[in-house]
């Protein structure tokens, strides 16, 4: 069972349309957040680590093109979305992402636009916030690109590393380079929590959108 999924699995990484596949996968989650790309980045990035295919530095390239392009147009499409926005249940982990994006848009939109791309429902609603109230593109271009850079950069490395690790077993490599995205993404979020119930408390910020 295990030698026919790592079959299956290294005729798709070694199929020219994984890149588009990549690119395609990685702009959808930009406009519309219901799969974490940085999953599929793990996971082609293990392969690599572990076969040599696909090229990982095409891959990074596809994923960071497809990823700043995606934004793009998110942040334009700001001021159509922001009623959808309004609408959010509260108590979801998209209210959360939510609030959690509000609150840092006070303090420092361009760490906030870079750390938020670490978080799959935080970076649409930064995105979706900043075009709404006119945050200046060329702003918003720079700081995106940088935390589009880091964020591929780590989502790849990290399957890359798991991939040569347990090269005899890529299956084993891209579970490894899951774990380890998941590991990283949730130190950040909570490093980050613990910063802003820090701030919040130093500068006697409420807790409200």
């Amino acid at each position: 069972m295990v030698d026919q999924i790592t079959a299956w699995v290294e005729s798709m990484m070694s199929t020219p349309l994984i890149y588009p596949l990549v690119g395609f996968l990685v702009f959808m989650d930009s406009l519309i957040p219901a799969f974490p790309s940085e999953t599929v980045l793990n996971m082609v990035g293990a392969w690599s680590g572990a076969r040599g295919i696909p090229d990982v530095r095409a891959i990074m390239a596809i994923a960071v093109t497809a990823a700043i392009v995606g934004d793009n147009i998110a942040f334009f499409l700001g001021t159509k979305l922001v009623g959808f926005i309004e609408r959010t249940p509260k108590g979801t982990k998209r209210y959360d992402a939510l609030l959690w994006v509000r609150r840092n848009m006070r303090r420092g939109a361009g760490a906030a636009i870079i750390i938020a791309r670490f978080i799959p429902s935080g970076r649409w609603f930064m995105t979706i916030l900043l075009g709404s109230v006119r945050y200046p593109w060329l702003a918003f271009f720079f700081f995106d690109s940088i935390g589009v850079l880091l964020w591929a950069a780590q989502a790849v490395f990290i399957g890359y590393v798991g991939g040569m690790l347990f090269s005899s077993n890529p299956l084993i490599g891209m579970l490894f380079g899951l774990l380890g995205a998941f590991v990283i993404g949730f130190g950040i979020q909570w490093l980050q929590n613990k910063y802003t119930e820090w701030s919040n408390i130093r500068h006697g910020y409420a807790e409200t959108p």
